[in-house]
């Protein structure tokens, strides 16, 4: 059910000049993928990434609720091509998810780590609940990979979000919903398919664009307190 075909070559051939009625066989060798890459997010490739998606909605939701409660699931099958940071030996790869915007209640969950490898295999479902199929449409998954390092720094290796790609959440801006390509088209294969695994392999990216969380202005009114003083201060002298 989660199979994937893996190229192993190629032929190209001219249409000009070629005899379409002769019956004889011939043989041909085979050549190095040849097309060009489908967008620059597969130029800036770190490896790929092979996950399958579902949203399982919940028979126990409430009757009279307009909006019916679920169960957000990836299965991270596995990666291919790797990176290896420079100045060391093979990585201990291991994946980050997060449902964005992240709530500190779940926080982040990952996969475990695989040792000295640069296509680990990890075969892992993780999983969000209480979630209604217009909740997950106005979020982010993101997978983020990591080089395990005990001692020392951890190394970036590579990531993907799988959202809509509409740039907002909640009607706002933001830099996390950014999918392209294969991103999107199997997010939304998913909402469209519920109760139903959809599988895809999808390019890593280099560099996962992040903004700064906003700080609630808790302190909203004591910053006006303040102003009132400052300009009530020529006053007082």
């Amino acid at each position: 059910m989660f199979g994937r075909n893996d190229f192993l070559g190629e032929v190209m051939m001219p249409m000009t000049g070629q005899v379409f009625d002769d019956p004889s066989s011939k043989w041909y060798s085979l050549q190095d993928r040849t097309e060009p890459p489908e967008d620059e997010s597969v130029i800036n490739s770190k490896g790929d990434i092979i996950v399958a998606l579902k949203y399982v909605p919940s028979e126990a939701s409430p009757k009279h609720s307009k909006k019916k409660r679920g169960t957000l699931m990836i299965l991270i099958k596995e990666a291919k091509n790797l990176p290896v940071p420079k100045g060391t030996t093979l990585p201990d790869p291991y994946c980050k998810c997060y449902l964005l915007p992240s709530q500190p209640s779940r926080g982040k969950q990952k996969t475990g780590i695989c040792r000295r490898t640069t296509s680990p295999r990890w075969e892992q479902t993780i999983c969000w609940d209480d979630l209604t199929i217009e909740d997950v449409a106005d979020r982010s998954l993101e997978l983020a990979i990591w080089d395990h390092d005990r001692l020392g720094h951890q190394d970036f290796l590579g990531g993907a979000r799988f959202n809509l790609g509409t740039g907002a959440h909640g009607g706002r801006p933001t830099t996390w919903m950014d999918a392209t390509g294969k991103e999107v088209t199997l997010w939304q294969q998913m909402l469209d398919r519920p109760n139903f695994w959809v599988e895809g392999s999808i390019s890593l990216r280099a560099v996962l664009e992040t903004t700064k969380p906003e700080k609630v202005n808790t302190n909203s009114k004591c910053c006006k307190n303040i102003s009132q003083f400052i300009s009530m201060w020529p006053r007082l002298l």
